[in-house]
């Protein structure tokens, strides 16, 4: 289980890094260089191909830039919004927003980011700070993880179609077919902690 978790953390955080800001420098350097193991999921080698294709790193992060630009903040008006707000009639640090707020609060989740919290990287990285805690024994962190989940159901995978489907979408396109594929996955995977975990009390 320690394994299964510590995976969980490894992805979660990686979605976390390259979709509420543009990825670090640390991350595309070892993308680059081809240093990042990733589990056997849709996308995968979209991600993996993609720093092939230029002859510096240089290059290589200039174009991450330009796409994660091009996809997300626009101000072009097909970018796709990252925050549930705008996939249930609302707008960013609006109703929803403070939904989302009031729901981290409760699980006892504080952020330290410039985003609103309905913010698809906030989501991440509460995942990834869920399943560390969840290493260290707290099994009341899956029905968090749970309730969380049902949450990005509603409207997390729209947002995944939207960048697949966005014209200037190469590596983020990978990104959001893996994160497609891996949501369904935990989806159940969640699940079934919580029956394992149950048992073992």
């Amino acid at each position: 289980m320690e394994e299964v978790v510590k995976g969980r953390i490894g992805m979660y955080t990686f979605f976390s890094s390259v979709l509420i800001d543009v990825p670090p420098r640390e991350l595309l350097k070892d993308l680059y260089e081809g240093k990042i193991e990733f589990p056997k999921l849709k996308g995968v080698e979209i991600v993996r191909e993609f720093p092939k294709r230029f002859k510096s790193f240089e290059d290589f992060e200039r174009a991450i830039r330009q796409e994660y630009t091009a996809v997300f903040v626009g101000p072009f008006k097909d970018y796709v919004s990252p925050y549930k707000s705008d996939y249930k009639g609302d707008y960013p640090y609006g109703k929803v927003t403070l939904e989302v707020k009031e729901m981290f609060r409760e699980l006892g989740y504080e952020y330290n980011y410039n985003e609103p919290a309905d913010h698809i990287g906030v989501f991440m990285a509460f995942m990834a700070e869920s399943c560390k805690e969840l290493l260290n024994g707290n099994f009341d962190e899956l029905k968090k993880q749970q309730r969380v989940m049902k949450d990005l159901e509603t409207w997390a995978f729209e947002f995944c179609d939207r960048v697949i489907n966005h014209p200037e979408a190469q590596f983020y396109k990978g990104v959001a077919i893996m994160l497609k594929d891996f949501l369904k996955l935990d989806r159940s995977l969640i699940n079934e902690l919580i029956l394992y975990t149950s048992r073992e009390k």
